[in-house]
């Protein structure tokens, strides 16, 4: 009795535990008006999902500009959810949608000095079809850079198909994201129209799972803007977030996006969150030379530090504070946010270092090892069991 106990147990160590989403997108060259389709398998109840079009394409300064996303049909609804709008070189813009249960968003932003125009309207989405979707303006500049995202705790089937048709601009490069509890399953590059011309430079398409992250949230991708560097053969970029409170700036960041993200996730002892969590996308992307992400301080007078979700866990990564921002160079894409001192905070090992002679270093938790996830080895686990059983029964 003891014996089959024992191997009970053991042959529920060999079942799996979980299975993870997974996400694929279909077809990566399309004519204006065609349709894409994005399929969804065993996403869990309750978990975050965020789907992101993103796209770059020539335009007429001063005339108006449409790029749209009809008949988008969700299996599932979406709630506490928001449809978020980004746009970059306009003089104003215009976010329209028609929800499935007949309501719609309709809401135009004159954009700041630098050309930006950002939009966020929090709603449930249910399932069913979204009629249309489009960004309009009145083009600043002779590329537009445009955004539109839908996002919320998925409630309904677990597989199913999301179909939309994308037109309005004849040439350009679009990117679809999907984001599955701030982690990105999946950057696609969709190629409207000839792909000799037209569209954005950047590739921004990565072909299976990568990222870490928390659970995703509301927000969008940012834009970006180029200048020359002295040689006049490097271009400097820098990429915004939908709220403007983050940003990267770089040489190599054609394709990149940032995304706004509810922040989860565990924390160093003594340390807390200042706010939402931002992804750097492409989630496998890396900058060579180095990106500088930049954070929005909550207080000139904060003592924080930037930190990197590996693994469900948050490691400080060397940060610099200066004026009201925060500030550290990385190397790759993933999910980053911004920690504080909690009320009770004791604090050890490593120091950021400040710009400022008012104000003493700031001292952070080193960053530590994440443990390996104990789900993978529990099979091996109990076949070593088994093993020593036969053996000792020889």
């Amino acid at each position: 009795m003891k014996r089959s106990g024992t191997v009970l147990i053991l042959l529920l160590l060999l079942v799996p535990v979980a299975t993870a989403a997974s996400v694929t997108i279909s077809p990566t060259t399309i004519a204006p008006g065609d349709i894409i389709n994005v399929n969804v398998n065993d996403l869990p109840e309750n978990s975050t999902f965020s789907l992101g079009i993103n796209a770059e394409f020539d335009a007429t300064p001063g005339e108006i500009f449409s790029f749209r996303a009809s008949d988008i049909t969700l299996p599932f609804s979406l709630t506490n959810g928001e449809v978020n709008a980004y746009t970059y070189g306009t003089n104003w813009t215009m976010l329209t949608a028609k929800l499935p249960d007949g309501g719609s968003v309709s809401l135009n932003y004159s954009a700041d000095e630098n050309g930006e125009t950002t939009i966020s309207q929090p709603r449930n989405i249910p399932n069913g079809t979204l009629e249309l979707v489009t960004i309009s303006g009145k083009a600043a500049a002779g590329s537009i850079i445009t955004r539109m995202e839908i996002n919320g705790k998925k409630n309904g089937p677990d597989d199913g198909t999301i179909s939309f048709a994308l037109y309005g601009v004849e040439t350009c490069t679009a990117t679809v994201t999907v984001l599955i509890d701030g982690s990105e399953i999946l950057s696609q590059k969709i190629t409207i129209g000839s792909s000799s011309s037209g569209g954005s430079e950047g590739s921004g398409a990565s072909e299976g799972s990568g990222g870490s992250g928390g659970s995703g949230g509301s927000g969008g991708s940012g834009g970006s803007s180029d200048s020359n560097g002295s040689s006049g053969t490097t271009t400097s970029r820098t990429v915004y977030s939908i709220d403007g409170k983050v940003c990267l700036a770089g040489t190599d960041l054609e394709g990149v996006t940032l995304l706004s993200l509810t922040f989860e996730g565990t924390v160093p002892p003594g340390w807390s969150t200042a706010g939402r969590a931002y992804a750097v996308t492409p989630a496998d992307r890396t900058f060579s030379p180095a990106a500088v992400l930049s954070f929005t301080l909550p207080s000139t007078a904060t003592t924080a530090t930037i930190a990197r979700l590996e693994d469900g866990a948050w490691s400080a990564v060397p940060s610099k504070i200066e004026g009201d921002r925060i500030t550290a160079s990385i190397s790759r894409g993933g999910s980053y946010a911004v920690l504080v001192p909690a009320a009770t905070a004791t604090t050890t090992g490593q120091t950021v270092t400040q710009d400022t002679t008012s104000t003493p270093a700031t001292t952070i938790p080193t960053a530590t090892q994440t443990a390996t996830p104990l789900t993978p080895i529990l099979p091996v686990v109990a076949c070593a069991i088994l093993i020593l059983l036969r053996h000792r029964d020889v």
